[in-house]
């Protein structure tokens, strides 16, 4: 049995990781906290485990054998099988918690090879006279498997650290196709999806062209008469020079990715709503993300625009305002599942009455396990607390009302993911919570965003390689099918 509490070989090794400023730096890090550690070896042979070893080395094996005899149908059914036999067992996030490289080497093994024959299915197995049908038969498979979606919070200022997240998944080709935000995190998934690689890419590599300038406070008269700090207005406009004035149906167009933005009814009962190219395709990226934004007692509601094509912009529901998507769904997997088939959720959560609560580090162990029982603890009594308050607050006028009901809608929320990102917890940043970032502050959320990313990137490659091979595998068929006609 190796180490697995702190010792004084392995805490300078851990300092390197947490202050390393590439994923190259991480990754020597954590290389070699696993030999120090012993987790090297358990990665290569782990003896006792939670799945099915032997199991996943037939699947190997039997993949390669149809792979060696050509034979696309069998290599389909043993696909089949043997990915519905051992998915939910390779699901544990047990399984990245003892080493910092990765899990078991046959766990990797296995997803590699289920990648490398999803893919020889595409390009050589399947033979021309039987694209067709092999076609619809993927696509069914992929939409049964279903798809990952990454979820970018609220968090106000702290939502910054969301740029950091994409860039880490975007540098290693693991930026899902779906993308949902609410609030700030509404802002940074709408400039991630109004632009393509290219666009993001030059983004990523000179940040200074964004424009950092949304809070400014208005006259106190002004503020009286509105019931908001901020100027709304002075946010549409850098959020015009940072995203465009894209509706929803051309960002899809342009990036291919599919953008999900959260807006909440003021109304006492007013829905949600979730606006996507397919919910609202003319509605304007920019004002549906100013809307997400609107945090009552810092913005006005917001109406919503919309731009047909070829039309003149007018309102898109005429008479009905909108405030901040955290409110009321900061984590849409309920309708991200109905409208796309989502069941695999990577959640980046900056909001600050959540991130206290969900703290996730890596290890195990007694003191993890406490830590957990507390912060839950703590949560479902601030969840009983607030439902106590909505019931109280049910009979008081005005903002009073107001208040007691959007904190029970903050914390009756469903905050979790299947892999989750939280930022570093630190005293300094409740100040800066409403304010615009300095060059230097924002390159730290940036920074802290990519170390969030570097510990989960082997759990998120391979919880999501799959998925990402059926995607390639059907796009592979179709460029196939398209090419003989």
């Amino acid at each position: 049995m190796f180490a697995m509490l702190e010792n004084d070989a392995l805490r300078p090794i851990e300092r390197a990781m947490a202050e390393a400023k590439s994923v190259a730096d991480w990754r020597a890090g954590a290389a070699a906290w696993d030999a120090v550690s012993g987790a090297a070896e358990w990665r290569r042979s782990p003896g006792r485990t939670p799945y099915d070893a032997p199991g996943l080395t037939r699947a190997i094996s039997t993949w390669a054998e149809r792979r060696a005899a050509a034979d696309p149908w069998g290599l389909a059914a043993a696909l089949e099988e043997h990915l519905q036999r051992h998915l939910v067992d390779l699901a544990d996030p047990g399984l990245y918690v003892v080493a910092r490289s990765g899990p078991p080497q046959l766990v990797e093994a296995f997803f590699a090879a289920a990648e490398d024959a999803l893919l020889d299915l595409a390009d050589r197995l399947v033979p021309r006279e039987a694209l067709a049908s092999a076609c619809a038969r993927l696509e069914a498979h992929a939409r049964l498997f279903g798809r990952s979606a990454l979820l970018l919070s609220g968090g106000a200022t702290w939502g910054f650290h969301h740029l950091g997240v994409v860039k880490a998944l975007f540098d290693e080709g693991l930026l899902p196709e779906i993308l949902s935000g609410a609030s700030t995190g509404a802002m940074i998934a709408a400039g991630v999806c109004t632009r393509d690689d290219d666009g993001l890419r030059a983004m990523f590599d000179d940040l200074s062209q964004l424009r950092r300038d949304g809070l400014k406070a208005v006259a106190p008269t002004l503020a009286l008469s509105r019931r908001a700090l901020l100027d709304p207005q002075r946010l549409y406009d850098v959020l015009l020079h940072n995203v465009g004035q894209a509706t929803f149906a051309e960002a899809h167009a342009q990036s291919g990715r599919v953008l999900n933005i959260s807006v909440s009814s003021p109304r006492r009962m007013g829905k949600p709503r979730l606006l996507t190219h397919l919910t609202a395709p003319d509605v304007l990226v920019a004002r549906a993300a100013l809307a997400s934004s609107a945090l009552p007692g810092l913005f006005p509601p917001v109406e919503l625009r919309q731009r047909p094509p070829g039309g003149v912009e007018g309102p898109a529901w005429p008479g009905e305002l909108w405030v901040d998507g955290s409110l009321q769904a900061d984590l849409p997997k309920q309708r991200l599942a109905r409208l796309h088939n989502v069941n695999h959720f990577i959640v980046s959560q900056t909001n600050p009455h959540v991130v206290p609560f969900a703290q996730d580090r890596p290890g195990a162990g007694l003191r993890r396990q406490a830590l957990a029982a507390l912060t839950s603890a703590a949560w479902s009594q601030g969840t009983i607390a607030a439902e106590l308050l909505q019931r109280a607050g049910r009979g008081l006028p005005g903002t009073l009302g107001q208040l007691s009901e959007q904190a029970h809608l903050l914390l009756r929320q469903d905050y979790h993911g299947d892999i989750e990102l939280h930022p570093p917890l630190r005293p300094d940043i409740i100040p800066k919570l409403v304010s615009n970032p300095t060059p230097t502050e924002l390159a730290q959320y940036v920074l802290d965003g990519e170390r969030t990313v570097w510990p989960k990137l082997a759990q998120l490659r391979d919880q999501t390689r799959v998925g990402r091979a059926f995607s390639a595998a059907v796009k592979r068929l179709r460029a196939r099918e398209a090419a003989q006609r």
